[in-house]
């Protein structure tokens, strides 16, 4: 009984129409693309200021492209397109909605034409389109703090400073990340530049390290020179005529005898026999070949001088006079 009961209230057309909804199934995110602007999330914010606009963003950097537009029909979707791919090129694929501007015969040719794969999300669930959604929303958003100038002007602003921040997902501003440099900003101006601080560090490091060098410069035609490769490098000969690069700290010159005071060499000068008297030893005098001494005459012993030590003059004060 309790079956068919539950069975009859289950089948009952209006009670399923009108039931809550089923739960979410568990999210099922897109392949991060390993490529900048492989990928590319399309979709349109408004009517924003009596104006539409085209929202473009890049899944690998997150980087955002708006264009505005007066109508959003798949002529004017496509001429924006069109200034987009001039600049990056032409992507993978786009994924959109299912929007007339979209699903239109004429975009499907222009994307086929130029090799490109449309991914159209799930009709009523805007979530499958989640990032250009996003985008869209941090768009109106950032337009709303921007209150001065024209709009193009406000969303030049607004593009200028959303591309140089660094997202949240990558933590690296989506410029950089998509053109693979960093633009110069306003910031760059309160930070000295990295090349100037780069030669003042290096400035210091010479100015240290000279204090105690000695320039010596090489020649070409030096002794064993044979070319000059940079400011302090140079190729060198060896005299089994090998060539090696060397360092200036690792060269020293090398001379030559003087041809015209030629030195003797010291193999030809005689050695000279020097003799050893020890310190407690008194000299000793012995005449040989003397006319005026005999051979038996006694030896003459030098007597030993004293050198007298040095002492200061003292003079005591005159207190002491009286004692």
């Amino acid at each position: 009984m309790d079956a068919e009961i539950e069975q009859t209230v289950r089948a009952c057309h209006k009670c399923q129409v009108n039931r809550h909804a089923p739960p979410e199934a568990p999210m099922h995110p897109w392949e991060w693309p390993s490529n900048p602007w492989s990928r590319i999330h399309i979709d349109y914010a408004g009517p924003l200021y009596g104006k539409m606009f085209l929202v473009c963003v890049d899944a690998h950097s997150k980087y955002l492209d708006v264009h505005v537009v007066n109508s959003a029909t798949s002529a004017n979707t496509i001429e924006k397109l069109r200034t987009m791919f001039a600049i990056h090129g032409l992507p993978e694929s786009i994924v959109s909605d299912n929007g007339t501007p979209f699903a239109s015969q004429e975009f499907q040719d222009f994307v086929q034409r130029n090799g490109i794969k449309h991914i159209r999300s799930s009709p009523y669930q805007p979530s499958t389109n989640g990032l250009a959604e996003r985008a869209v929303q941090t768009f109106k958003e950032g337009m709303k703090k921007v209150t001065e100038g024209s709009i193009e002007t406000r969303m030049a602003k607004f593009l200028f400073t959303y591309r140089l921040t660094p997202h949240a997902t990558t933590a690296i501003a989506p410029a950089e990340m998509l053109m693979g440099r960093r633009p110069r900003s306003l910031l760059d101006l309160t930070y000295p530049n990295i090349n100037s601080r780069v030669q003042q560090k290096q400035q210091r490091q010479k100015q240290s390290h000279d204090k105690t060098a000695q320039v010596r410069n090489f020649n070409v035609g030096d002794r064993t020179l044979i070319k000059r490769t940079g400011p302090v490098s140079f190729v060198i000969e060896l005299n089994d005529g090998r060539t090696v690069k060397r360092h200036q700290n690792q060269i020293r010159h090398k001379y030559d005898q003087y041809s015209d005071n030629k030195l003797p060499d010291i193999s030809e000068i005689p050695d000279i026999p020097i003799p050893v008297v020890s310190d407690n030893q008194a000299d000793v005098e012995t005449p040989s070949g003397s006319s005026d001494t005999s051979d038996n005459s006694k030896s003459v012993v030098k007597p030993t001088v004293e050198t007298p030590r040095l002492t200061r003059t003292r003079k005591p004060p005159n207190r002491y006079g009286d004692f």
